[in-house]
């Protein structure tokens, strides 16, 4: 099994993945006057131990590679001058905007580790974290993503894993916060629809009992379990629908109250109601409110915590003071 057999294995199976439309939403982002190609890789990003996708010399760039474990997948920054790059100082703002996702919403790299290489060779495998400055050197390599024994390489897994970074790679590159999204491809083309087909809901019960306990995606995955039911014995189950899209991200349940009415939910684990407030009403208000239009009537923070009182009092002056349609909901 060489790279080149693997990239070209990954080109051809792409056409069922986000990650097929590489090209195309490189040619939107970077105003490029044609597609260059319609594959992820070709024979110019191909190397005997490494692969990177077309074009991404000078971007955050999704990159196949051997390592002493396996094949590693994922994305890098290649730091390393060339004819192509000879000047680094396009990918700097580029690593400061990776940094700024990873410390936004760390959770969303849970799965991934992250490593770099230098001159001295190879760092440990780590947790991903923000880029730190004493790695962004020139010569330098820096990994984000998966490594697997070579025995145990599938292709489906990669391609999810692409199309699972698709998205932060889109932030990165893009300076349109309009077209940063998947939904032209993968998506419904408006900003937001109703849509509770399919749930997508974590498998909590695969969570030990102290994870259970200590675990902050499990703690969530099962208030929004036990809100569903709720709200689903309430106003039906087809009223209820969890992890729908807008703009490119998820809000946690939505219920439907008709067709143009509908109230956001977003839950928090924080230790206290008016922690939960503040985490969350900058979403919710994004999601609501961002294009200008009122997409739900009203928005609700849900935390595992019961209000306090003056917690109750903020809330009440944010709905009279700014006409803000905010509640709290308690989940135990």
């Amino acid at each position: 099994m060489t790279i080149q057999s693997i990239a070209q294995e990954l080109n051809k199976r792409s056409i069922d993945y986000n990650i097929g439309e590489l090209q195309t939403l490189r040619k939107t982002i970077k105003g490029l006057a044609k597609k260059p190609t319609s594959d992820i890789f070709n024979h110019q990003t191909i190397n005997e131990n490494w692969a990177f996708h077309v074009g991404g010399r000078s971007e955050l760039q999704f990159n196949i590679g051997f390592e002493n474990e396996g094949l590693r997948f994922g994305f890098a920054f290649s730091l390393e001058p060339s004819q192509s790059l000879p000047n680094l100082d396009i990918l700097f703002p580029k690593i400061l905007k990776l940094n700024s996702a990873i410390t936004d919403n760390p959770k969303r790299f849970k799965k991934y580790k992250m490593w770099n290489w230098s001159f001295e060779g190879r760092s440990s495998i780590l947790d991903v974290k923000p880029i730190p400055q004493d790695i962004v050197k020139t010569g330098n390599f820096i990994f984000i993503g998966k490594i697997l024994s070579t025995q145990q390489i599938n292709y489906d897994d990669i391609l999810k894993t692409f199309d699972d970074l698709l998205e932060i790679y889109l932030e990165v590159e893009s300076n349109s916060p309009e077209i940063i999204n998947l939904s032209s491809i993968s998506k419904p083309t408006q900003y937001f629809v109703f849509n509770n087909a399919k749930r997508n809901l974590p498998q909590s019960t695969t969570y030990t009992s102290l994870e259970r306990k200590i675990n902050v995606d499990a703690r969530h995955s099962f208030i929004q379990e036990k809100l569903i039911d709720e709200l689903s014995s309430l106003f039906g189950k087809d009223a209820v629908a969890a992890e729908n899209y807008i703009g490119g991200k998820k809000i946690d349940v939505v219920l439907k109250l008709n067709d143009n009415d509908h109230i956001f939910y977003e839950i928090k684990t924080a230790n206290s109601a008016r922690a939960c407030i503040r985490q969350a009403i900058g979403q919710l208000l994004e999601y609501s409110y961002f294009k200008c239009n009122k997409m739900a009537s009203k928005i609700v923070v849900v935390g595992e915590y019961k209000i306090d009182t003056e917690t109750k009092k903020y809330l009440k002056y944010l709905k009279n003071e700014f006409s803000i349609p905010i509640d709290y909901k308690s989940v135990n």
